[in-house]
């Protein structure tokens, strides 16, 4: 277990102490971490309900104690707007969700709640949904005492494997609270304002004989206000006890999960697929200047094949990756786009007559993406050094022995080529779902806009600079003046940086017909390099949101790229390219993991 770094603030106990003082709060026993999480879980669940009845800003709801329901719990107030056509058979498919606002409740009764509407954008009425929000609450644990850090660490890890919680990490945390000296109401505040949190826990463990005493407070993090608090007995004699037994929300079993290589070289991109026609996988990576192919035999992985141009890596910055028979041939083939010398290109290889060869050269973008029938299709764009993509993507085929451009590929606005996917959802038109340049996924149906999840995704991904050009080209050139300098190191630093975005995959896992998403979501740092931690999340289609269904927890990394592959015998395997920082004297780890969601 890593270090847990633990801050003291007793006088917050005062803070905790009148929270318990509101009602009898009793003492409950619990024999594992375990079961506090799932108490503290327990006032949040997933429900949605429907307003009954309005009395100026006093609502009565449709969900009560029976769908756990407690007083003090907040929920989000919406309702159905505009309605999502099908573009064929015009029938309503989804709405837009309008936001009312949020309601406090005061008395949960078995069947019904009553509450005061605690933030108003609308006026409610009868007919309005309200629900507690779906999304992961991000929480922050504040020890009131030094002691028995390993419960705490248990506790921060048992919320985080439910998989309704992201926990903010102790070191974070206890630099934050390191040089605070208020200890009241404000600090809960401060503290989620700063690190963005739904929920502040205070933890306070007082030994009693066998047993700990924990008193668990809960508080809003927007206003400190105080939710319940949870007084526990909890009775550890081993330390296996203390950590519970790790029932995550989702991860596969630890047979489904495989280290399958740990690659010697600097990889940021990779593919895989039957690239030979042997009926085994072959493996692609780049490592931001070259391909090279690996295949897995009995005796480890062996390099079946390495690009023999030497490029320069500091002038090639090779960006996306992909594999798919686009000429019809029976064989993959490989699709690799990089910026070489201020110039995008696309190059295709393949392997023929037993080895690989470069078959085309195209200027301009190439990716290929899989349509709602799972059919792969190749689509481009032309590249301009300014505008970076220019002009409407087009599919491209192959026709009289090269890949031909032809008609023109729509895409919703402020999307581009890179970072979507389509997604099947209950027999409609398929949605396109894609990451903006704030790591949020958005939802288009017929390229409108429907949704905009309020999580983030930070993912692989690459940062490319756009060449000088014009007037940026004369102000690079050897400066006159000082305010030439600053000018270059402005248009350089903001103007010329392009994120070529993440991938993002749908599939349908358990053959309902109705794809989920799934996509990495990196943390532990800033973008890329300094991501430690990750998580593979998959989210279904509710018809008007986007909701996680499962996630993969326990990634020794950051993802850098990912490919989702089906094979007849054994199932869907979900491949990774992590990388783990090695720190000051170690160099970073890349390897390749294989997991197995069922």
């Amino acid at each position: 277990m890593r270090k847990v770094i633990v801050p003291c603030l007793l006088i917050l106990s005062l803070a905790a102490g009148a929270v318990a003082a509101e009602k009898s709060l009793g003492v409950k026993e619990y024999t594992s971490v375990e079961q506090l999480a799932a108490a503290i879980t327990s006032y949040f669940p997933k429900v949605e309900g429907e307003v009954k009845t309005v009395a100026g800003d006093q609502v009565t709801i449709t969900l009560g104690a029976k769908d756990g329901l407690q007083k003090g719990v907040v929920l989000s107030v919406w309702r159905d707007g505009k309605e999502i056509l099908h573009p064929v058979t015009n029938t309503v498919i989804g709405h837009l969700e309008e936001e009312v606002g949020s309601l406090e409740v005061t008395v949960p009764d078995e069947t019904t709640s009553t509450g005061i509407m605690k933030k108003k954008l609308m006026e409610p009425r009868a007919g309005d949904k309200a629900r507690i929000t779906p999304k992961k609450l991000s929480v922050a644990i504040i020890p009131l005492r030094a002691e028995h850090p390993e419960i705490i660490q248990g506790l921060a890890e048992r919320l985080k494997e439910i998989g309704r919680f992201t926990v903010l990490d102790s070191e974070k945390g206890a630099a934050f609270l390191s040089d605070k000296k208020q200890r009241d109401s404000s600090l809960i505040k401060e503290m989620g304002k700063t690190f963005n949190l739904d929920m502040v826990l205070t933890i306070e463990i007082i030994p009693s004989e066998s047993k700990y005493l924990v008193t668990t407070g809960m508080f809003y993090a927007d206003d400190a206000r105080p939710l319940d608090t949870i007084v526990a007995l909890l009775d550890l004699r081993t330390k296996r006890d203390t950590l519970g037994e790790v029932k995550p929300f989702f991860a596969p079993p630890r047979e489904e999960k495989k280290e399958l290589a740990d690659l010697r070289f600097d990889a940021r991109l990779f593919a895989a697929a039957d690239l030979e026609g042997t009926g085994s996988l072959q493996y692609v990576f780049s490592d931001g200047a070259k391909l090279h192919i690996f295949k897995q035999g009995n005796s480890g992985w062996r390099e079946e094949w390495v690009e023999p141009i030497a490029y320069v890596p500091s002038e090639m910055q090779l960006f996306n990756l992909d594999v798919a028979d686009i000429n019809g041939n029976g064989r993959p083939e490989i699709f690799v786009t990089g910026m070489l010398n201020g110039k995008v290109i696309s190059s295709v290889i393949e392997f023929q007559d037993g080895v690989y060869q470069r078959i085309a050269d195209v200027p301009g973008f190439f990716r290929v993406v899989s349509t709602s029938g799972g059919k792969a299709v190749l689509i481009g764009q032309a590249y301009d050094p300014v505008s970076f993509f220019t002009g409407q993507p087009k599919q491209y085929v192959w026709l009289d022995g090269k890949y031909v451009p032809t008609t023109e590929y729509p895409l919703p606005k402020g999307v581009d080529l890179y970072g979507f996917a389509y997604a099947d959802a209950e027999g409609a038109n398929p949605l396109l779902v894609a990451l903006n340049d704030k790591d949020q996924l958005v939802v288009y149906s017929n390229e409108a806009m429907i949704w905009k999840s309020e999580e983030k995704y930070p993912s692989g991904g690459t940062i490319l600079t756009k060449p000088l050009t014009g007037i940026e080209a004369v102000i690079s050139a050897p400066p006159t003046a000082v305010n030439a300098v600053t000018l270059s190191n402005e248009i350089d630093d903001k103007s010329r940086k392009v994120r070529i975005s993440g991938r993002v995959f749908s599939v349908d896992l358990n053959g309902d017909g109705r794809d989920e998403i799934l996509v990495p979501k990196n943390s532990g740092g800033s973008f890329l390099s300094a991501h430690n931690k990750a998580e593979f999340i998959g989210l279904g289609w509710t018809g008007a949101r986007l909701e996680q269904r499962w996630s993969i927890g326990d990634i020794p990394g950051a993802v850098l790229d990912y490919q989702i592959i089906r094979q007849q015998g054994s199932g869907t395997q979900v491949l990774a390219l992590i990388i783990t920082p090695g720190g000051l004297f170690a160099a970073d780890r890349v390897r390749v993991m294989s997991y197995a969601p069922k």
